[in-house]
């Protein structure tokens, strides 16, 4: 039997007619074309930048609160204040003293006394060695504002440790404001870092002297004045360079 031939439905015009007139046609439903625009359209590409953006704003914002924070409670330090600037480094000398001036006591001290005047440029021509409220514990050499000095340790009878130290004054003036009349001077009186200083010059010598010490209450202030008249009246300095 033979074969038929094949029918090609596309190259009979009038079928093609005919089929398009009489068979009915349904449109898709609007799902369908949804789903084929999202099939063949790309999906877009997520922005990343907004994931980390946000998190990053936050972290901005925490530590711009913390900077401020700090801030605040950093002492507040006048530009070109030579007065605060040697303040400081004398309570840091007080601190040193506490560490390793203690250490000498009263027996080693005929020894350190000669080398810490050799080495720091300052001779000590008068003393206060000591007495039933204050005694000299240590001595030693050391640079305050990159200046040769001497530290000289004393221990109260409370047990409170008082640091004398002596510097060139240079052009150093002590202001006016904060002077409290001491007997017959005028030092400087001030707080620094939790300290109390008294600060006064040498008007021979022009050094500048400072005593140090944690006593800061009204009561422990008048202490401190009273170990300033001991150390002021009893000792004389001078400059060997």
């Amino acid at each position: 039997m033979a074969n038929e031939p094949e029918t090609r439905y596309d190259e009979d015009p009038e079928l093609t007619r005919l089929l398009r007139e009489r068979l009915p046609r349904h449109p898709a439903p609007g799902s369908l074309r949804v789903a084929i625009v999202e099939a063949i359209t790309p999906a877009p590409r997520p922005r990343w930048d907004w994931l980390w953006l946000a998190p990053s704003l936050v972290g901005a914002a925490l530590a711009m609160v913390a900077v401020i924070g700090v801030a605040t409670m950093l002492p507040v330090t006048v530009p070109g204040d030579p007065i605060q600037q040697i303040a400081r480094a004398v309570v840091t000398e007080h601190a040193r003293t506490l560490t390793w001036g203690g250490e000498q006591g009263v027996d080693v001290l005929p020894a350190a006394l000669p080398r810490a005047m050799e080495e720091s440029g300052l001779f000590v021509t008068k003393l206060f060695t000591g007495d039933d409220d204050l005694s000299l514990v240590s001595a030693a050499p050391t640079f305050v504002e990159q200046h040769r000095a001497i530290s000289l340790g004393y221990m109260g009878r409370d047990g409170h440790a008082v640091t004398y130290v002596v510097m060139p004054g240079g052009t150093v003036t002590l202001p006016e404001v904060g002077r409290v009349q001491i007997e017959s001077w005028r030092p400087l009186v001030r707080r620094e870092s939790g300290f109390s200083l008294i600060m006064w010059k040498e008007r021979k010598s022009n050094l500048l002297c400072a005593l140090v010490a944690d006593l800061v209450s009204d009561d422990d202030m008048t202490r401190l004045k009273q170990y300033f008249v001991k150390v002021r009246s009893a000792t004389e300095l001078s400059r060997t360079y």
